[in-house]
């Protein structure tokens, strides 16, 4: 007995030690060489809006502020402090967010910290994602928080608390759009009130910061904003850094018969056409349509499928979204977790193991290539960066979670067909 209690002890020890040793490297890696275009912005654009000047300024696509006046309201306080104080409490803010996934990943009985599985669970995932990590703290990005938030709406979802998932739901949208996502799936699910919820809370979020900033002005920050999300610059969407599905119809279609370098593509005159749009919508639609397919035939979802249903959801979103770039592949910590579960607790047979594995293997293989050690001279790495590894990595990801809910699926089917 005092064995075991033991190993439980020191097992939870190496996930202490783990995480303290992640949180040390992250705040070493902290500076502000690396954020002239996230952590400045942020903390200009709080300036701003605490002397009530414009916030949203375009820039050619940019160093822009491009998320709600909420946004600007709640961490407006960080503009009072010096800029150096404010970027450490934003990373540390951020690392704390990333550990209270893993929180509530416990808290919904997903993980343990007295398992040497769960252990193993942690140490891969970090292997899969370190470099999303670190690179999303050298910056200065808000990802970690927005991760956290429909992570919470998740959380409270499964629950059952039908107001709270909504309502973190409808912060998070107040970052970024790309979370609308949940809704099109809640709808799907018919859980109807999260979506009446969320709607009603997203517009109290819009109207909310007027009680600081006044009405007239907080509806001229709307506006602006509004204003700014509709122009977008085709030359982002040409970068070979983007690894958005848009990002790759765009360059496949447009920029590489363009006659510049891959880092000249601020050049390119040409604008999106009807064609990349095309073939972009049509991908979104048949990637979701694909993976959500079962909904409409299996209503009763365990825990199991409803965390790969919320895996999609979020490697989904990387990929429609139209701004993708490496500091945002941080989301795919969750997909990762619900994955690397599935591999350890998940009863499968032998040659689905190894397929899921050899899968995850090209995934870190891919990660890690994108260096450029790995290769001759800088421009064979260039044109490495032309087919957008990483893109195909999260291609990678969303099949093996498709793979992943065929056995459940096929399971509930020979349910069906016995009990008939």
């Amino acid at each position: 007995m005092r064995i075991h209690k033991f190993q439980l002890n020191l097992i939870s020890l190496l996930f202490v030690f783990f995480a303290i040793a992640i949180a040390i490297n992250l705040i070493c890696s902290v500076s502000l060489k690396h954020t002239s275009g996230d952590f400045d912005v942020y903390y200009i654009t709080w300036q701003n809006y605490l002397s009530r000047a414009p916030i949203y300024i375009a820039h050619s696509g940019i160093e822009e502020f491009k998320y709600s006046p909420l946004f600007a309201l709640i961490f407006s306080p960080l503009a009072m402090v010096n800029k150096v104080s404010a970027l450490y409490i934003w990373s540390i803010l951020n690392i704390i967010s990333l550990y209270l996934i893993f929180y509530l990943f416990y808290k919904l009985s997903l993980f343990s910290f007295t398992r040497v599985k769960d252990f193993l669970v942690f140490f891969c995932l970090f292997a899969l994602t370190v470099r999303y990590i670190f690179a999303n703290i050298k910056i200065g990005q808000v990802n970690f928080l927005l991760c956290l938030l429909m992570v919470l709406t998740m959380y409270f979802e499964i629950r059952k608390k039908d107001f709270w998932a909504a309502f973190f739901l409808a912060l998070s949208v107040m970052i970024k759009f790309f979370p609308l996502l949940f809704l099109i799936y809640f709808i799907l699910r018919r859980r109807f009130k999260i979506v009446g919820f969320t709607i009603l809370l997203v517009g109290i979020f819009l109207i909310l910061p007027g009680i600081f900033s006044g009405f007239s002005l907080n509806l001229r920050y709307i506006q602006e904003w509004f204003n700014l999300l509709k122009y977008t610059p085709a030359h982002m969407l040409y970068s070979v850094k983007n690894y958005s599905l848009l990002s790759f119809f765009s360059w496949f279609f447009i920029a590489r018969h363009e006659p510049y370098s891959i880092f000249e593509y601020t050049m390119i005159t040409k604008g999106i056409t009807p064609v990349v749009y095309h073939f972009w919508a049509v991908t979104c639609f048949s990637l979701f349509s694909f993976c959500f397919l079962d909904i409409f035939f299996r209503k009763d979802r365990d825990i199991n499928t409803i965390c790969l249903d919320y895996g999609c959801l979020f490697v989904c979103g990387l990929l429609f979204n139209p701004f993708s770039y490496l500091n945002a592949l941080v989301f795919l910590i969750v997909p990762y977790f619900f994955i690397l579960r599935s591999l350890f607790y998940t009863k499968l047979n032998r040659n689905w193991i190894i397929v899921i594995g050899a899968l995850i293997l090209l995934c870190f293989i891919s990660t890690i290539s994108y260096s450029k050690i790995y290769f001759k001279d800088v421009q064979s790495f260039y044109r490495f960066l032309e087919y957008r590894s990483l893109m195909w990595t999260m291609i990678l990801v969303y099949f093996i979670l498709c793979l992943l809910k065929l056995p459940s699926w096929a399971a509930f089917r020979n349910r069906k067909g016995s009990s008939a």
